[in-house]
């Protein structure tokens, strides 16, 4: 009987320090679903106030439909600390943005074509958010009675809107 209790004692022994064998599983190819982004229902939604960082991130991303290089956005960053006035930095940089040759603008000609569409898109790509009636009544007419507004003038003043530092 001692031999039978000793022999499961033993079995028992070897069945309980069964070693755990874990398997790590690599993902070289992980692909992220980015939702989509929610569009405001007016300017009032909007409470918190961009940095300089994000407002210089963001602008690349709006103006060229492309993430700012990382050497960019250091270099540009170091140049909102050392300036004290903020106003004058987003106008050079706007500026500067605007003259580029791969700045995404629609041509004035396709402005012109299709006003009610381009202003929709621009209050979506720079606001996040539908025009007003009198912000599409005012725009529109803005652009179709005065031959010397491009769009490049349109999206500088979009950026350089307050409505634009705050998210």
């Amino acid at each position: 009987m001692k031999k039978i209790f000793f022999l499961l004692l033993i079995v028992a022994a070897f069945a309980a320090c069964k070693k755990t064998i874990v398997q790590d599983k690599v993902y070289d190819n992980v692909i992220y679903d980015v939702g989509k982004t929610a569009i405001y229902q007016s300017a009032s939604q909007k409470t918190r106030q961009k940095t300089a960082t994000q407002f210089t991130s963001i602008l690349y991303a709006d103006l060229f439909q492309q993430q700012i290089p990382s050497n960019e956005l250091n270099d540009l960053s170091v140049l909102f600390l050392a300036n004290g006035d903020k106003g004058m930095i987003n106008e050079m940089l706007v500026n500067n943005y605007m003259q580029s040759p791969n700045v995404k603008i629609p041509t004035n000609a396709a402005m012109r074509a299709d006003v009610d569409k381009f202003i929709d898109n621009t209050f979506i790509r720079f606001y996040l958010r539908n025009p007003t009636a009198y912000e599409k009544y005012y725009l529109k007419n803005l652009i179709q009675n005065d031959a010397s507004i491009t769009p490049q003038l349109v999206y500088s003043s979009f950026v350089l809107g307050d409505e634009y530092w705050f998210y």
